[in-house]
């Protein structure tokens, strides 16, 4: 039996994973704590009776005592790394929702850790795993490189745009370089440089509630839209499957570089409009905004005290 806790109870996700999970054979879901950042006190208690949990921990270094592996999900993502570096000192399996960080400082600090310890740290968005988005990887076939593709997703720029950018990458996969705004305004487009010349499009912000990857190759054009319907399955079952000693393709580098895009499309869209500049890529004076390399990237601001109005489902 693999027990797993559940960290912060901020988000749908809490309830919508703790419902998959009761459905795999072998795990259980027995003990929680919630630091209180959204919902007031008296909540943990509910959520465990609602959902049969039998601990709720007042610490969370109690946590581990009770578990064999952890889920974190708090919305203030700046908590993120010393919530999890419990559970990596304990040497037990963790998973980060999305975003893992929310600073450069973080993560590094994460990569570090989890270098040090030794331990599984899995997290990030579900979308990398969406089915739509690993049927068509797969159709690619190696090196999983369409001539062009553009990702497109809904919400914010951060908590939810992190979405778009792990789709993209759970298709394309890593080794983003840097980011340069081709277009502002509402629904702001970045094109992606890989260290292969490979450009990518990225498009954040778009008013429609659906998350979409359309990928342009030699045999044509390959577009899949997401069905949120079974979008979480494939997330909890890799972690499961990790944390049982199980194999799947997965590195903590690759969510840590999807915060570290973000970080780098803000500076380049406070920057761009006041900095006009060649590329320095080969296609030089294609776009006058600059490339914003992810090394420089400094922050990106998270509320420390998120409202219950402000946790999204997703």
């Amino acid at each position: 039996m693999l027990r797993i806790g559940l960290v912060d109870l901020d988000t749908s996700h809490p309830a919508a994973f703790t419902r998959l999970l009761r459905g795999i054979p072998g795990i259980a879901v027995t003990a929680l704590w919630d630091g209180h950042d959204v919902w007031p006190a008296g909540y943990d208690a509910n959520f465990a009776r609602e959902w049969q949990i039998p601990t709720v921990c007042s610490r969370l270094e109690e946590l581990p005592d009770h578990v064999d592996a952890a889920m974190i999900h708090g919305v203030n993502w700046d908590s993120h790394v010393d919530k999890a570096h419990v559970f990596m000192r304990a040497g037990l399996p963790v998973l980060i929702d999305k975003p893992v960080v929310g600073t450069v400082r973080d993560c590094h600090r994460l990569l570090d850790l989890q270098a040090k310890y030794g331990t599984l740290v899995f997290g990030g968005s579900s979308l990398r795993y969406a089915v739509e988005i690993t049927s068509l990887r797969a159709s690619m076939g190696p090196p999983y490189r369409p001539v062009s593709a553009i990702a497109s997703g809904p919400g914010d720029f951060f908590s939810y745009g992190i979405h778009t950018t792990e789709m993209l990458q759970g298709c394309v996969g890593s080794g983003i370089q840097s980011v340069r705004l081709v277009t502002g305004g509402s629904a702001p487009l970045f094109a992606l440089a890989y260290q292969d010349g490979f450009s990518p499009l990225l498009q954040l912000q778009m008013q429609y509630s659906e998350w979409s990857f359309c990928a342009f190759t030699d045999r044509g054009l390959q577009a899949v839209t997401i069905n949120p319907d079974t979008l979480y399955e494939p997330f909890v079952r890799n972690f499961v499957t990790l944390a049982q000693g199980g194999n799947v393709e997965y590195s903590l580098a690759a969510p840590v570089e999807a915060v570290r895009v973000h970080i780098a499309a803000r500076l380049a869209r406070c920057s761009s409009t006041h900095t006009p500049e060649s590329s320095p890529s080969t296609r030089t004076g294609w776009w006058k905004s600059r490339w914003t390399p992810l090394w420089c990237s400094p922050t990106f601001c998270c509320s420390a005290n998120p409202s219950p109005s402000a946790a999204p489902p997703p």
